[in-house]
């Protein structure tokens, strides 16, 4: 139930930023949506301060619920809640100083006090709610990830009605932050009403905070936070790249392309999220081969799939920016056709992303994630002086390519004994060649030629593509075995989900 509400949460979003982006651009105007997406990616980095240590402490207080100890739970919990509201008490600190220093990135002397009342409004809800990211991660403890998807869910709809109803009404940037203000603080109350519900014993409390437990959480959370901060750079920085080498406005045109190559990567993490504890799973049998099984399976699932949407937005990207956003905003297309191109490159191999994870291995893929990143920052700042948007776009595709395409497979091979010219041909060109194909055939005889006058009339046709395509590539990428497989695992943690979600019930009752 959580992965499919997890789904569903990410398609609502989806559907609706596609609605209020043209929305909020319109009626605010290409400058003042650029601020707003500059102060979004400084949120971006302040998220930064996470520290990790949202996912140890899913993993500790988990493993103190499997070991029937509350009493540790409640101690980790709480020792993140005060880690997290220091953290708040710097991040308001830092969004009151770089307020004060706004006039120097800042150029336009009407445009400073807008932008400093935004980023304070909006960094104080993002500040009071971190705290709440302990909630989060004791909910996914007790996997509850349907709970948290729910609250999205209805947090989502809310946000939407209030922006659509406000800001149609001629409300501004700062109205908007309003918004994300009160959004911010429903969301992590409803995170810890929940969590009280679902944790009958929960205690908060400076006492039950140690020095402990501090290095426990960082024990496990060191290689996650480098992860975290080259993510960061990696897909954080370009809208200040292109605000600082070509203007303001044109990150709103940037903000396009990155969008929807972003909603793409989350789709591709929502879907296989189930890799991850099933490696773990055999991980702790010492299975090597069915390691190897779901290996293999996992790639040539993300390479199929990520391929299928890879070639729908390349295919039908310049049509659907022109229906979306309108004629003026095509100049994103070819930034969206570089930032697709990189993430299909990082998401089609995910399965390795869940294997090294899943077996504790990550130390690798953190210093790897940390050069990637370093090399975009790098190339984009470069390129961005010559090429503008196309060359921030290029500045993130070639360190992804080189780390994805010519190291990470070489380490993951190795670990799981199977050969390179298997892995590049069986799974990564079975998979990608004949579903791509397929695709340009499809869109070149079919589609190709048709007119949108709409969003709802592209959008049925990449989605008809889609099915036809999929339908298509299950006969090259997958055999019987494999398709058993994969729905036989999936049908088998769904059941368990609904069993623990049945006991806690019941213990409750």
């Amino acid at each position: 139930m959580g992965s499919v509400l997890r789904v569903t949460s990410l398609v609502a979003t989806t559907l609706v930023a596609l609605f209020l982006i043209p929305f909020l651009v319109h009626r605010l105007g290409d400058k003042a949506y650029g601020y707003w997406t500059l102060i979004g990616a400084v949120l971006g980095y302040y998220g930064m301060l996470d520290l990790g240590i949202g996912s140890a402490v899913q993993y500790q207080v988990a493993k103190a619920l499997g070991d029937r100890n509350p009493d540790t739970a409640n101690r980790i919990i709480s020792t993140a809640f005060h880690i997290f509201a220091a953290v708040g008490a710097f991040i308001l600190l830092s969004t009151i100083v770089l307020a004060a220093f706004a006039r120097t990135f800042i150029t336009n002397n009407s445009d400073v006090h807008i932008f400093r009342a935004v980023l304070v409004i909006v960094g104080i809800g993002f500040a009071l709610g971190f705290p709440g990211r302990a909630f989060v991660g004791a909910l996914s403890a007790h996997l509850r990830l349907d709970l948290c998807a729910a609250v999205g869910i209805l947090v989502l709809i809310i946000r939407t009605i209030l922006i659509v109803v406000v800001i149609g009404r001629g409300g501004g940037i700062i109205s908007l932050a309003v918004i994300a203000l009160l959004t911010d603080i429903l969301t992590y109350t409803c995170y810890y009403l929940l969590l009280r519900t679902v944790q009958v014993n929960l205690r908060i409390s400076p006492a039950l905070a140690s020095f402990h437990s501090v290095k426990e959480l960082f024990h496990y959370s060191w290689y996650s936070l480098i992860i975290q901060l080259s993510d960061q750079l990696r897909f954080s920085i370009d809208g200040w790249m292109v605000g600082i080498f070509v203007g303001v406005s044109a990150v709103t045109h940037y903000a396009i392309g990155s969008r929807l190559s972003q909603a793409f990567m989350a789709l591709l993490i929502a879907i296989l999220g189930i890799l991850s504890p099933w490696f773990s799973q055999l991980w702790g049998s010492s299975d090597l081969n069915a390691i190897r099984r779901v290996f293999v399976l996992g790639t040539r699932a993300s390479a199929t799939i990520s391929t299928i949407i890879a070639c729908t937005l390349i295919f039908y990207g310049r049509p659907f920016i022109a229906a979306w956003m309108g004629t003026a905003y095509l100049d994103a297309y070819w930034p969206l056709v570089l930032l697709v191109s990189a993430i299909f490159i990082d998401v089609s191999q995910q399965p390795s992303v869940s294997y090294l994870y899943g077996v504790s291995r990550h130390r690798f893929l953190a210093f790897l994630t940390l050069a990637e990143a370093i090399g975009n920052v790098g190339l984009s700042i470069f390129w961005a002086r010559k090429y503008g948007l196309f060359g921030v776009a290029l500045g993130t595709l070639v360190p992804i390519a080189v780390a994805k395409i010519l190291i990470q497979p070489a380490y993951i091979c190795r670990h799981l004994q199977l050969s390179l010219k298997r892995y590049y041909f069986d799974l990564l060109g079975r998979s990608i060649v004949p579903t791509a194909l397929s695709s340009f055939l499809l869109w070149v005889f079919l589609f190709r030629k048709l007119t949108f006058p709409n969003v709802v009339t592209i959008c049925s046709v990449m989605v008809f593509q889609a099915l036809i395509v999929a339908a298509v590539a299950l006969l090259f990428s997958f055999n019987k075995n494999d398709k058993n497989m994969l729905l036989g695992k999936i049908l088998a943690i769904l059941h368990r989900q609904r069993r623990t979600a049945l006991g806690e019930s019941l213990e409750i009752n």
